[in-house]
């Protein structure tokens, strides 16, 4: 019989003291940057209060993914639940930066480039009937992970005001559109797959 790795006892541990028929502790974690965002907005005039929220924000962000992988969550609501709560949580720190650090738009606006362009890909899937019916893979790319690590490092640069903002807001506008491309193919080729299904190929 082969032996379980200590790490997948220890999650599975955890999961099972806070799994639900609708939510598991991944899930959960996932939920709790929507308060952490909400929280940074008031905070992000004290940089070492918003550096907690983010480091927070990172440190769930990260168990929720090593709990998700060893052991399938109840529902398939982590899928879509934490990309839409890292990108809840990022729009709220952006919020927070601007009303707070008031940093130049040409910085601040780079940085949500693959939230502007899911949204548009988002609209096109509504939007196009032949699309409608697809059931998307929501799963997270080494991409987009690559992009929200960018970002939380980029918030932190310009709540401490390095130079490097910039650098590294243009770096997430790169990593945002090669993201985007990435769900975008992704779409394509489920669509292409259901297509060949109804045609009976």
């Amino acid at each position: 019989m082969a032996q379980t790795n200590p790490r997948d006892r220890l999650a599975c541990g955890w999961q099972g003291r806070y799994t639900s028929r609708v939510l598991n502790l991944a899930n959960l974690l996932s939920l709790a940057r929507v308060p952490l965002g909400v929280a940074f907005v008031p905070l992000a005039a004290r940089p070492s209060a918003a550096l907690l929220v983010l480091a927070l924000a990172a440190l769930t962000d990260m168990l929720d993914g090593w709990l998700a992988r060893r052991k399938p969550p109840p529902t398939d609501w982590g899928q879509w639940l934490d990309p839409l709560c890292d990108k809840f949580f990022i729009i709220a720190v952006m919020a927070g930066l601007y009303l707070s650090q008031h940093p130049s738009l040409g910085v601040l606006l780079p940085i949500l480039t693959r939230e502007a362009a899911i949204l548009l890909l988002f609209l096109v899937y509504r939007l196009v009937p032949s699309l409608r019916s697809i059931r998307y893979d929501y799963r997270a790319h080494n991409l987009g992970k690559a992009t929200t690590v960018t970002q939380f490092l980029t918030a932190a640069a310009l709540l401490l005001q390095y130079s490097a903002g910039a650098i590294l807001s243009a770096l997430c506008a790169v990593l945002g559109l090669l993201c985007a491309a990435v769900y975008a193919k992704r779409g394509h080729l489920l669509a292409h797959a259901q297509k060949s299904i109804s045609n009976g190929d």
